[in-house]
């Protein structure tokens, strides 16, 4: 897949078999509408099979009812149709653990390239009755099993496969149970769907030119900084730099404030695409989003260029998220939200 490309992901075996496997799953899957943030299992959608134990407790069973037949064993016969009524109640009881649940999918954190995104759901409990051991799985190993009370929440979490950086839409999610037994696995195939968004690996790179004036790029953001400009002192701002907080007016005030140094006087920095002195794309980037990072973590107003795209300087944790995006997303196709 195209780093980048917001697409259904399909990580995975490329095998004939696991291609198969797809194909198969699409086409019991044709029915159901696509779910979006939201959805609520309905009987439609469970699907339920016995396990490996299952399977050998069918074996057993059946070798039991030929026996009670050849010796006419009426106590074998009552054995054989107890444990399989006990088998029937387990497969009512699996199947109904799913039944009626609600589920949202979360917004997933955008994470650095290389780093497994969390994917995580919540499950509600709408019919007044609890639920066991709920696992979530995507394409790599389930959750830890999820309870939820009668009536209650919870949520369960899965580390997704890593991703270079990009814009991706989730995977096909599965929901899975084999309570109460284990004799059998009923599980639903979800399709809700949030963004998943892959940032840049950060790089240092310290052969950068940044710029403090946008009509000049060779001015260096230092030369629009005096040393002797006095500290201005200010109510904190959320973004502002725990560095930059004054701790001797916080404590004779008991209210946080901050040092703004020279804010009036100082040009912005300005972080460019040309001032990076390296030919790969993929590095410029990586380069990039260090100096985003570092800036930010300073609180001085910064702004970014790139081919085809301009962020304006500003600060905070917007503008830190509008230049990690941008970062992201350079070069890749339009995402499609088909």
């Amino acid at each position: 897949m195209r780093p980048g490309e917001l697409k259904r992901d399909r990580t995975g075996s490329t095998s004939g078999w696991a291609r198969l496997r797809e194909d198969f799953i699409r086409w019991v899957t044709r029915r159901h509408r696509a779910d979006g943030r939201r959805a609520v299992i309905g009987r439609d959608r469970v699907y339920i099979l016995p396990t490996r134990q299952g399977y050998m407790l069918l074996a057993i069973l059946l070798v039991m009812l030929l026996g009670s037949i050849n010796y006419s064993n009426n106590m074998a016969f009552l054995l054989t149709f107890l444990v399989v009524g006990i088998g029937h109640n387990a497969m009512w009881y699996t199947h109904r653990n799913l039944l009626g649940l609600r589920v949202t999918v979360l917004p997933v954190e955008p994470v650095f390239a290389n780093a497994p995104p969390l994917l995580t759901l919540r499950l509600e409990e709408q019919d007044g009755r609890s639920r066991e051991a709920i696992h979530l799985a995507t394409t790599g190993t389930p959750s830890r099993p999820a309870f939820l009370e009668p009536g209650g929440s919870t949520e369960v979490s899965v580390a997704l496969a890593p991703r270079p950086r990009g814009l991706y839409r989730l995977p096909r999610q599965r929901l899975a149970t084999r309570y109460p037994l284990g004799l059998l696995e009923a599980w639903t195939w979800l399709t809700l769907d949030t963004e998943i968004l892959v940032y840049p690996v950060p790089v240092a790179f310290a052969a950068i030119t940044l710029t403090g004036d946008d009509r000049d790029g060779q001015q260096t953001a230092d030369a629009g900084r005096s040393d002797t400009t006095p500290d201005e002192i200010r109510e904190y701002r959320p973004g502002d730099s725990p560095n930059r907080i004054a701790w001797k007016a916080v404590a004779r005030s008991g209210r946080l404030f901050v040092r703004d140094a020279g804010s009036g006087d100082a040009a912005p920095v300005w972080l460019d695409w040309d001032g990076i002195p390296v030919t790969d794309p993929e590095t410029r980037l990586s380069v990039l989003c260090h100096h985003v990072l570092e800036t930010n973590a300073e609180g001085q107003p910064y702004g970014l260029r790139l081919p085809g795209t301009r962020i304006g300087p500003d600060t905070g944790p917007d503008h830190l998220a509008r230049c990690l995006r941008a970062l992201a997303v350079f070069g890749l196709p339009e995402p499609s939200t088909a």
